[in-house]
């Protein structure tokens, strides 16, 4: 049986008028599910308390040293998307941090940017799958693509 998967954020105006809702792929409801997981801070879900990933306790940590905070978030995200997506197996993670320019409007500024790779495998057929997240921390916020 062929699973309906729909873009997120829902678009209830659409529902209750009876149109049809925006449809995606199963590579990208797993991203979407993936990119949930990791902009999700723990506690903020009620029905479960360990949703989400340990990026938001980091998010201000200056002092840790970079590569115990790349760990310790890849090792977070190993763990979450294992117990939370179901659909994928194999899972990979490389966590890279950097700074990155950004323009704004009358200067340009210098932020501190993690780019999140996920790989693995769809259980349902065996495919390759591939995520690439990025986004800045201090404070949290994503870039979309």
């Amino acid at each position: 049986m062929e699973r309906n998967y729909y873009k997120i954020p829902f678009n209830f105006k659409d529902f209750f008028d009876h149109k049809n809702l925006k449809r995606i792929s199963l590579k990208e409801s797993i991203s979407q599910y993936i990119s949930m997981v990791i902009t999700t801070a723990y506690k903020e879900y009620k029905h479960d308390e360990e949703f989400g990933s340990e990026i938001w306790e980091c998010d201000f940590d200056v002092l840790s040293n970079i590569n115990n905070l790349k760990e310790k978030i890849k090792i977070s995200l190993i763990e979450k998307i294992s117990k939370f997506e179901k659909r994928l197996n194999n899972t990979k993670v490389v966590v890279i941090l950097g700074e990155t320019y950004i323009p704004d409007i009358n200067q340009t500024r210098l932020k501190k940017q993690l780019i999140i790779k996920i790989s693995g495998n769809l259980k349902k057929t065996n495919e390759p799958f591939s995520f690439e997240g990025r986004y800045f921390i201090a404070p949290l916020s994503y870039q979309e693509y």
